[in-house]
């Protein structure tokens, strides 16, 4: 266990026979805003941390454009190991590690969640539709007893191929960090 917050032995799906190690959540466990992407990529897969290729770099962009950076706030994915292609993980394996998410959140307590991507949105908040549609929006949730403020943004591989999808972004992380109190 990270801290007890995620299994880093978990076998649970076939994710764990290619992996080369789990990555669990990184960044100030204190935080009042967490973020939550799709599985860790490539060079997340090397290092071991959340958001550290090309797509972290967005990421820390937007984060800057709102203020804030890495160590203010926790970021961690759907699923903890890389699917083989950095393909979308499927149903049986977010079902697999939704016990490391749940664990994360229980301990982390967080007031706002950033979904970053349709993956993720639609996973957690348990609804259909387009990215176009959910970008932007703001939702409740129950997560361990507590009203939380949900906010969906654009993954940031997405503003790799759509830097349209920037601004967007950028938005969203401003709103999830006054939502929070940090800004």
């Amino acid at each position: 266990m990270s801290g007890g917050l995620v299994d880093l032995d978990c076998t649970l799906c076939r994710l764990s026979e290619t992996r080369t190690q789990v990555v669990p959540g990184t960044g100030d466990r204190g935080s009042a805003l967490v973020f939550i992407g799709e599985a860790p990529g490539r060079d997340e897969d090397l290092r071991g941390e959340p958001f550290v290729g090309r797509a972290g770099r967005v990421l820390d962009g937007a984060l800057a454009a709102a203020g804030l950076s890495r160590d203010r706030v926790y970021i961690t994915n759907l699923v903890k190991c890389r699917p083989p292609g950095n393909r979308r993980p499927r149903e049986d394996e977010v079902a697999a590690c939704r016990g490391n998410l749940d664990s994360e959140l229980r301990a982390l307590r967080p007031k706002v969640l950033c979904l970053l991507g349709l993956t993720v949105a639609r996973h957690v908040l348990r609804k259909d539709g387009r990215m176009k549609e959910l970008a932007g929006t703001e939702h409740r949730l129950d997560v361990s007893g507590r009203g939380v403020r949900v906010f969906v943004a654009y993954h940031p591989a997405a503003c790799l191929y759509r830097r349209e999808n920037v601004e967007s972004l950028r938005e969203s992380v401003r709103l999830c960090a006054e939502a929070a109190g940090l800004r």
